[in-house]
């Protein structure tokens, strides 16, 4: 099953976050989904750690702000064009998968094909995590903005290709 590869920034490691931008890339490369958000937070909200490294990277383009409303729609239909059963992967699901819940709210708006377990890019499922680590940062190096969450997701993509995927599809 194709992975795609995402991650998200929010306004604090607090129990009740706000979603600030979304990214996504497919496993080969090709498609890239990238959206900030324009009602979900408020920039009193913004914790001192997103205020120095998350607000700085964002776009602030027309083409990419976008109400959760907007989100939901577009993301929905980003995912259904792969017209194949397709799995998202992240660093964090503890901070990422979440949103996909809440994007996602209500069961008819979960896309057909998008499976409802994620790969958690961990030691624990990658076949090589110092690799996937090493990876990263050159990725980071190289000009991929940290805390961007396109560019966090593209990274991760990297790591993982590095790493010679997850271990679950390499098993015999």
């Amino acid at each position: 099953m194709p992975r795609i590869f995402f991650d998200t920034e929010f306004t604090d490691l607090v129990v009740d976050p706000q979603l600030i931008s979304i990214g996504l890339v497919s496993e080969d490369g090709t498609r890239e989904f990238y959206a900030e958000l324009s009602d979900t937070w408020q920039p009193a909200a913004v914790g001192n750690f997103a205020r120095a490294a998350v607000l700085p990277q964002l776009e602030c383009r027309d083409d990419v702000r976008l109400t959760m409303a907007e989100l939901r729609v577009r993301l929905r239909q980003w995912i259904k064009a792969f017209e194949q059963p397709v799995q998202l992967a992240t660093d964090s699901l503890s901070w990422d998968w979440p949103w996909i819940h809440e994007i996602f709210d209500d069961h008819a708006l979960w896309p057909p094909n998008l499976d409802g377990k994620p790969l958690l890019l961990t030691t624990d499922h990658l076949n090589d995590y110092g690799k996937f680590i090493r990876a990263v940062e050159n990725a980071f190096a190289g000009g991929l903005r940290r805390h961007h969450a396109l560019d966090d997701a593209k990274a991760n993509r990297l790591g993982w290709l590095a790493a010679g995927g997850d271990i679950e599809s390499k098993a015999p």
